[in-house]
């Protein structure tokens, strides 16, 4: 296990990848770690960056796609009238930035509104630029934090200090839950 390990330490394109995947799973762990190993030197700041980018884009592009699918099949008008799903459609694509922006910021409602803008087949052009503007903002604010505070003492931590991470893991989730939004209305 430990020369595994090793050899993917040894191979940046290899942990670029995995970062990539990973943004797929949670993205601030994601991000958080690839900020720390990019600050112990396995991967430049700017591969990490890269990938992290790209997982998070793709991540959120792929939402869009799921809605756009999810929209094809007439399920929901047998679950809610067909007047109140073309109402949320209309409020929707009227505050459609102002949403792609401020969900990024708030957890648990990204997979909704961005599944949502698919559904409602807004373009894919148009979600997809505001999503690339907000993507490379998040992620770059993100990084770029943990990524200089970070410096200033995670390499002067001890080698016990990668126990730390499955840590924050458990925390992050257990902060997005708490923070979730309810959707009792």
């Amino acid at each position: 296990m430990a020369e595994l390990i090793l050899n993917v330490t040894n191979h940046p394109l290899i942990l670029a990848g995995l970062i990539l995947l990973s943004t797929y799973l949670l993205e601030d762990a994601a991000i958080i770690s690839a900020a720390l190993i990019s600050i112990d030197g396995f991967i430049s700041p700017e591969l990490a960056f890269l990938a992290l980018f790209i997982g998070i884009f793709t991540g959120d592009v792929g939402l869009y796609g799921l809605g756009r699918l999810l929209g094809k099949w007439s399920w929901l008008d047998k679950i809610i009238p067909s007047e109140k799903v073309n109402k949320a459609g209309e409020w929707l694509k009227q505050r459609m930035v102002w949403t792609i922006l401020t969900v990024r910021l708030i957890p648990g409602l990204r997979l909704p509104s961005y599944v949502a803008c698919g559904f409602f087949q807004y373009s894919l052009m148009y979600f997809s630029g505001w999503v690339f503007l907000a993507s490379l903002v998040w992620t770059g604010v993100v990084f770029t934090g943990i990524y200089w505070f970070g410096s200033m003492f995670w390499s002067e931590l001890s080698p016990f200090k990668w126990l730390l991470l499955p840590a924050m893991v458990v925390l992050i989730l257990v902060l997005h839950k708490s923070v979730k939004p309810s959707v009792d209305a």
